[in-house]
């Protein structure tokens, strides 16, 4: 049911009624969002969800459907994990809803991009690589956030972290060739997620804030998705692998210096 719009006019669409739908959680009553806030947030990623295939439906497998469905669902369920933690004044959730349908057109353009190109080379598929790359960490980054100050026993913070970034990390793997979802490359992704998730565990114990353990983990996500896909594309050298370590040193810092010893 595309109503004769382009596929550039529905994803135009969808981020306008996304954005609307976040916007106008914001004049419910404070007794309602606090009782359903659960359900708000499932009604926002069944709509995601399904603005996000009607706008993408074209050239659409059922491979593709799953994968490219991955990271518009966690950006959704992130964006609004955080916005009801705003407070109710307009001027504040308006600006957000704002960037958040900017980022969906961004997202859903680059979503689109992997749909229907068979050619990796293109300077489009580069962009639209960057872009879901960017948007996967900071996705994951304010989920782990999220997860953090639910404080969670220790196990269950591995799992949740686990059953997050499987699929994130299988959508940016399955990025690099856009072929079949075979076992080796699901075998790493699990393998990929369950080191993230030791670290998430690790830092359960550990006496830092939930900002720096989300960043420290983030940092942890970010090495091993990088490393990673630029082995996938034959691009990994001692210097690419230095380069990564480099970038998490400072993070490794700051989590050594935020460190309460003598709590």
């Amino acid at each position: 049911m595309s109503f004769g719009l382009t596929k550039r006019h529905k994803i135009i669409i969808t981020s306008v009624i996304l954005a609307v739908a976040l916007l106008s959680t914001g004049f419910m009553s404070i007794s309602f969002y606090l009782n359903y806030k659960l359900q708000i947030i499932v009604a926002l990623l069944i709509l995601s969800l399904v603005l996000s295939a009607w706008a993408l439906w074209e050239g659409l497998t059922f491979l593709k459907g799953t994968i490219l469905m991955v990271l518009p669902m966690t950006f959704t369920l992130s964006v609004t994990s955080y916005y009801f933690l705003l407070p109710t004044y307009w001027y504040l959730r308006f600006p957000v809803a704002l960037l958040f349908g900017i980022i969906w057109y961004t997202l859903l353009l680059s979503q689109n991009v992997f749909n229907v190109s068979s050619i990796r080379t293109i300077p489009l598929y580069r962009v639209a690589s960057t872009v879901v790359f960017v948007l996967t960490i900071t996705t994951a980054s304010l989920l782990f956030n999220v997860i953090f100050s639910l404080h969670m026993l220790y196990i269950f913070n591995g799992l949740v972290v686990l059953a997050l970034c499987f699929p994130l990390i299988l959508q940016l793997l399955w990025s690099v060739e856009m072929e079949r979802v075979d076992s080796i490359l699901a075998v790493t992704s699990l393998f990929m997620g369950i080191v993230v998730s030791q670290v998430a565990i690790a830092l359960s114990f550990w006496p830092v804030s939930n900002a720096v353990a989300s960043v420290m983990l983030t940092a942890v996500l970010y090495l091993v998705c990088g490393i990673s896909m630029d082995s996938l594309r034959g691009r990994l050298s001692r210097e690419v692998v230095w380069g990564y370590f480099r970038w998490g040193a400072p993070v490794l810092l700051l989590v050594y210096l935020t460190t309460s010893w003598t709590g």
